[in-house]
């Protein structure tokens, strides 16, 4: 693996036993020794009409499909390496599903049903079309991940009163022409955008936003035209219905959901979320058991929430989902809307802070070389 990194713990956390372990694939992709997944995809036909096949028909050829790739899987890689690419391919078939969905939305559990294929748009006011604000290699992320390849998409189906990056997702909402602050793309665009940040050295294409998630189809139908051997990165909410994540489950080699909250209560109340912890956990739980299983869980301490939110979160990482690894996050600042809810309108205290590091050193899980 060639490193060209800036952070030192970008090394060292690679000398942890158990990161190897658990990013095994990953490693393996920036050694030249795994394939990544979409490109396995790739080598997988899939013989299906897009025109007339019914969405049922081809959801069950998906579930077909998924099987078929994860038998793949199984491989060696010597033999992955000498598949050919289908011209009709099990990356064709999701991209189908993709753009059938739009025409009823439902990439996100909000499942607004509006026709974006038409121009219609639901909470995130997002058409058809994608928006990219930049692209670059990001030196910031979690220390195994840089530099990261990091594609900032416009919009997000959340709404969370201390947003962060609220410029990207809320501000410019019936306020400003989004054309006049992001580029419009599709998916061959998207697809350069991802090789370019390839040849300047990223370890990883990293979707964030905003959201991926209202961008979900042309993120699938760009991995048609992406070339490289490298780490497909979803980074989001994780809000997505199951289907939508039927979609990408087996195309991304790495996870890096938010775990925002631990329990429905907060997330309806601070980021307009109804049943976010069952959603939240059954999508982790996919991923963890179904997918490649290798996450970095983000849990954004927040105050006065350690014990209603910090908590409850790591007994479910610890008890269901014990692969992950969790990047303790100390960023919260107090922005945005919260100056409307005194109970958050504050940096975390160091004790609460500690607290957090504290019951997960006591659960054993795995948080400091990714914190």
């Amino acid at each position: 693996m060639a490193f060209r990194i800036l952070r030192p713990d970008s090394l060292s956390a690679w000398e942890n036993e158990y990161i190897l372990k658990r990013f095994s694939n990953y490693r393996g992709i920036l050694d030249g020794k795994q394939i990544a997944r979409y490109l396995i995809a790739k080598s997988l036909e899939c013989k299906f009409d897009p025109n007339n096949d019914s969405l049922e028909v081809l959801e069950n050829l998906l579930k077909e499909k998924s099987i078929e790739f994860n038998e793949l899987l199984k491989k060696s890689i010597a033999s992955l390496k000498n598949r050919e690419i289908k011209a009709s391919s099990y990356i064709d078939l999701a991209t189908t599903i993709a753009n059938r969905y739009l025409e009823s939305c439902i990439f996100c559990e909000r499942r607004c049903g509006v026709n974006r294929i038409q121009n219609e748009t639901g909470y995130c006011l997002l058409t058809k079309d994608s928006y990219v604000s930049s692209a670059f290699l990001h030196f910031g992320e979690e220390s195994v991940l840089v530099p990261s390849g990091t594609i900032f998409f416009q919009s997000c189906n959340f709404g969370c009163v201390f947003c962060q990056n609220y410029d990207l997702s809320q501000a410019w909402k019936g306020r400003r022409n989004i054309e006049d602050i992001a580029q419009k793309i599709n998916e061959k665009k998207l697809a350069a955008i991802a090789e370019r940040l390839v040849e300047k050295g990223a370890f990883n294409i990293n979707y964030v936003g905003g959201d991926p998630i209202p961008n979900l189809h042309t993120i699938v139908g760009s991995l048609k035209y992406q070339t490289s051997n490298i780490c497909q990165l979803w980074n989001s909410n994780f809000y997505l219905t199951n289907e939508s994540l039927s979609l990408i489950i087996d195309f991304m080699d790495f996870w890096l959901p938010d775990f925002k909250y631990g329990n429905n209560e907060c997330a309806e109340k601070y980021s307009g979320i109804k049943n976010y912890f069952d959603v939240i956990s059954r999508n982790h739980k996919r991923i963890h058991d179904e997918g490649s299983g290798e996450i970095i869980i983000r849990h954004l301490v927040m105050p006065n929430h350690i014990e209603c939110c910090s908590k409850p979160i790591l007994d479910y990482v610890a008890k269901e989902i014990p692969k992950c690894a969790v990047n303790i996050m100390q960023q919260y600042r107090p922005q945005y809307k919260t100056n409307k809810y005194k109970e958050i309108n504050r940096l975390p205290t160091s004790q609460e802070i500690a607290d957090v590091k504290n019951y997960a050193d006591k659960l054993g899980i795995l948080y400091q070389p990714v914190s």
